[in-house]
């Protein structure tokens, strides 16, 4: 397995904490890329120690890998700028460390509405989201504004690229 680097400290001593740009290159290369892809939860400390069989494996295309210069460097994440996770399973099977899994209790993540982007919440007709999410999780209320029943949720991310706002993102822990 891979050490990890602090790359805080480095930050504070080469001084790239003393401007904006360097805090926020910083942030974003120790902050993950994206949820990682169903099941993999488990393994995660196992990720980068693999041939990344799952990227390969993935039909979408989703499945991307940390760059070298990132805090999490080789491990897996899910890219849903083209489309989301259909949870095929696909990546379970080419995963070595992944005994056993079921389709049944994958979840990636919690979906958020940022209500102050969303354009059906600041009154400008829009569907685009709702007719993308196939466990039917994402409703129109009485004002046809997008609310979301956690319980249906997968965080499959089928509707974060139909948002023409990103107005949708995955929380993931």
């Amino acid at each position: 397995m891979r050490e990890q680097m602090d790359i805080g400290r480095r930050g504070l001593l080469t001084g790239s904490f003393l401007t904006r740009e360097g805090r926020d290159s910083i942030e974003r290369r120790q902050k993950p890329l994206g949820p990682p892809p169903p099941w993999h939860h488990e393994v995660m400390e196992a990720c980068g120690s693999c041939e990344q069989e799952c990227v390969a494996s993935c039909p979408q295309g989703i499945i991307r890998i940390h760059p070298d210069d990132h805090a999490l460097a080789g491990r897996p994440c899910l890219d849903f700028s083209a489309t989301g996770c259909t949870i095929c399973g696909d990546c379970a099977k080419a995963c070595p460390s992944i005994e056993s899994y079921s389709r049944e209790s994958a979840r990636i993540g919690d979906l958020e509405v940022a209500r102050e982007t969303c354009l059906a919440w600041n009154d400008v007709f829009c569907m685009s989201c709702i007719g993308k999410c196939d466990a039917r999780a994402l409703i129109m209320d009485e004002r046809r504004r997008p609310v979301l029943d956690d319980s249906l949720c997968t965080g499959c991310g089928m509707c974060i690229h139909a948002c023409p706002v990103n107005a949708l993102a995955i929380r993931f822990d």
